[in-house]
């Protein structure tokens, strides 16, 4: 697959929620990273691991975010990012981290970096946006994985964006049916898990990028450089030069506008800018 010029591969680190896309173990990453060394190919990680606290019964009701946040600790992708910061460095192999949400990693991956560990990172446009402090009770809409965290989590990422230890901010769009979110049940621990919110994306991050004292070139640089050179695309696109596709959006800065619930064939949830 290499050879025929695919870039990159994903892996969970967990059970994907998809009988067909079963989780990886330890010694498949060793055996993967084995045969990807010596290419320019990246694997991807969704990182979060069983750990003991996520093995817990949870306590509560299942219509609270509360319970459905405790499911999910902080501890699942610290151990998760501690597996993939150990293999990067032992292998050298490009590897990224996928929707990252829980600021407690960003110290293990600033020096698995400083180690020289070829390792870039994502953030999400929800997670930078929502918080778990405003989530009500049976707003399956919000359930996404890893989990929106609190207030303070989400200042943090949003630090670690300006300190450049996040390169990318991305949708993780995650479209399902409505009937597939339980919203008349509102059980966080049953219904599917993923946002999908890819059309408005560039507005939201562009509302928290200015407040947050980010440049429309950081904008760029997060959402469209960094990006196409994580495809191996920045030869191509993700710049504006002579001999590119010209990938133009053209959308007004100073606009403003509320969005609600969406609910059609496909569910989009996405809070106002």
């Amino acid at each position: 697959m290499v050879n025929a010029g695919v870039v990159g591969f994903k892996c969970f680190l967990i059970h994907s929620g998809v009988e067909e896309f079963p989780s990886v173990t330890e010694s498949d990453l060793h055996s993967a990273m084995e045969q990807l060394q010596g290419t320019d190919s990246v694997l991807l990680f969704h990182a979060e691991v069983e750990t003991t606290s996520s093995q817990a019964s949870s306590v509560g009701q299942p219509t609270d975010y509360s319970t459905f946040l405790a499911s999910r600790s902080d501890d699942m992708e610290v151990e998760a990012i501690k597996l993939v910061c150990r293999v990067c460095k032992q292998y050298r192999v490009r590897c990224h981290i996928v929707h990252l949400s829980s600021a407690a990693c960003l110290p293990i991956l600033r020096q698995a970096r400083a180690d020289g560990a070829p390792l870039t990172v994502e953030t999400c446009h929800h997670y930078l946006t929502l918080d778990a402090e405003t989530i009500p009770s049976k707003a399956t809409q919000f359930k996404c994985c890893p989990p929106i965290r609190g207030k303070q989590n989400q200042e943090s990422l949003w630090g670690a964006l300006k300190a450049g230890d996040i390169d990318l901010v991305v949708s993780d769009h995650s479209p399902c049916t409505a009937d597939l979110k339980l919203l008349k049940d509102g059980d966080f621990m049953k219904a599917w898990g993923g946002i999908s919110s890819l059309q408005f994306g560039l507005s939201l991050f562009w509302t928290g990028a200015q407040k947050h004292g980010l440049s429309l070139q950081d904008v760029v640089r997060l959402q469209c450089y960094n990006t196409a050179k994580l495809c191996s695309l920045h030869h191509q696109k993700g710049s504006i030069q002579a001999g590119f596709d010209a990938d133009f959006v053209i959308w007004d800065p100073h606009a403003s506008y509320k969005v609600i619930m969406l609910l059609h064939r496909l569910l989009v949830y996405v809070t106002a800018g």
